[in-house]
């Protein structure tokens, strides 16, 4: 078979790259609307739910009776062969709430019913394959002859639909399964929404119109309460074997509001922690490594000051006293806080930074002396059983309203510097996560119902002439599924208090 460097995507109103981002988008977009079309037409009493991103694919659960077998794969994979091999067509219609209601009705799809139920009288975009319907939640390709790469790979109690890697339309990422602690977690936060009674955005709604949302937003607090005893109990059992505790994760994850619980927890247990940011170990301006954009590229490893840290670091363990430093931006260079810290027995130090879990920071340190801990927001709620929200957009709505509140970025600001922000967390972060002692979920399932109108007149003001325009509008379509909760709601301790502002705690 030729292989094509580049592919391009057929749309109703042209093509796209699969090299691009949105071309992608597309691509996995179409190919899990065709598997459920393939699943809907072979199991019409089963129902797929998906799940989170795991081995570059989704995980996806049928309940229903249906083993995942090899037969199963085999035969799943084979119809969706043939609507491939068919050309079939995804047709978009827009219809009348009441109507889409009826629809979802009339095919049993109470997860669809509900996720429409409190949505204001408005039209609603549906796509159609074969008669198998879906929200119309972003685009699809034009017919489905133009997905050409895929697999379906069996997964514990599911299986996982692979999609091409990015920038070769014809090749499969590998089946090798690196991401275990991963999939405990995504189980972990499954069982909370099971506890919680709440799957996706209409079982939260419902809560919300009832009013046991209050109790459930409690709740999912004593979830990640006793998930950070549970973390600060690790550390207890493991020290002072290891002193030096190294928290990482991606932009917008809540690290900064764990790190200031984690602590408090850490001195329930009888011991003491000091919070230590990589960001105040840059080298001075005139040594900061450029993007090729001539950009300062503060994500590079190369932008640490390591000698320093390494330096700093050894001392801390050798019993010495450090003079503590912080970074002025500003200014481009370090100054001398006049903190100083010494380790002493009941002591130990919190390390926050993009390359905490990088083992190049600190090669001069025995791994024994760490315990590593990955922050990031796990997303497990969905808009329905087959459409999740993604783990990327929950934390950009973070970091958008975050950003408008303390830093004065409008939200077209934050949507183009995420692209970046993202390019560095896949060089720079996501290929240690595996290498961590444990995983932290900090997203909440309420989380988006609060955002939701502190995000939303921000994301209106994006003007159809900027770029952010169409991610803009992308975002806002996504929310409309969400009743209002009152950020008054949420605990002042809570994670969520980092981005929608009056936390307990000092930033």
């Amino acid at each position: 078979m030729e292989k094509h460097k580049d592919f391009y995507i057929a749309l109703e109103r042209g093509r796209v790259s699969f090299n691009t981002k949105h071309g992608a988008e597309i691509y996995r977009r179409s190919l899990s609307i065709l598997l459920e079309c393939a699943i809907h037409e072979l199991y019409p009493d089963s129902s797929l739910h998906v799940g989170q991103t795991l081995m570059n694919g989704y995980f996806y659960e049928i309940n229903g009776g249906e083993r995942i077998t090899s037969s199963f794969i085999n035969s799943v994979s084979r119809r969706m062969r043939e609507i491939i091999a068919s050309d079939e067509k995804f047709t978009r219609v827009r219809m009348k709430k009441g109507r889409v209601m009826r629809l979802c009705r009339k095919y049993g799809r109470e997860d669809k019913y509900n996720a429409v139920r409190y949505l204001p009288d408005a039209e609603i975009d549906i796509v159609f394959l074969r008669g198998y319907f879906d929200f119309m939640l972003a685009e699809t390709v034009y017919s489905a002859g133009s997905i050409r790469t895929f697999r379906l790979v069996r997964y514990n109690h599911g299986f996982i639909l692979q999609f091409p890697v990015r920038g070769d339309i014809e090749k499969l990422p590998a089946t090798k399964d690196r991401q275990k602690k991963l999939y405990r977690v995504y189980m972990e936060t499954k069982e909370w929404n099971r506890i919680l009674g709440i799957q996706n955005a209409g079982d939260l709604n419902c809560a919300i119109a009832d009013g046991s949302i209050r109790t459930l937003i409690n709740v999912q607090e004593a979830f990640h309460e006793r998930k950070i005893v549970e973390i600060a109990n690790m550390i207890k059992a493991s020290f002072p074997r290891r002193r030096i505790i190294c928290v990482a994760g991606p932009s917008s994850s809540g690290k900064t509001t764990f790190i200031k619980r984690l602590g408090v927890q850490l001195r329930a247990d009888g011991l003491k922690s000091t919070e230590i940011s990589l960001d105040n170990y840059f080298h001075s301006r005139e040594k900061t490594p450029r993007t090729k954009d001539g950009d300062y590229d503060f994500e590079s490893v190369r932008a640490l000051d390591l000698k320093f840290l390494r330096r700093q670091m050894q001392e801390l363990l050798e019993g010495k006293e450090i003079r503590l430093q912080e970074y002025d931006f500003k200014l481009g260079r370090r100054k001398y806080t006049g903190r100083r810290l010494r380790l002493e027995r009941d002591s130990l130090v919190l390390i926050e930074g993009i390359h905490a879990l990088n083992p190049a920071i600190l090669p001069n340190i025995p791994s024994g002396k760490f315990f590593k801990i990955f922050v990031s927001a796990l997303t497990q709620l969905g808009i329905d059983n087959d459409n999740r929200i993604f783990t990327s957009d929950s934390r950009l709505i973070r970091r958008i309203v975050r950003d408008n509140k303390f830093r004065g970025y409008s939200a077209s600001d934050s949507i183009k510097r995420f692209p970046k922000v993202r390019e560095g967390e896949d060089r720079y972060i996501f290929p240690f996560q595996r290498t961590c002692d444990v995983f932290f979920n900090s997203s909440l399932i309420y989380e988006q119902a609060v955002i939701k109108p502190l995000v939303e007149k921000l994301l209106k003001n994006v003007k159809k002439t900027d770029d952010s325009y169409f991610e803009a509008r992308r975002l806002l379509y996504f929310l409309r599924f969400f009743l209002v909760i009152p950020p008054k709601r949420v605990p002042h301790n809570s994670i969520l208090r980092e981005f929608i502002g009056e936390s307990a705690f000092h930033y």
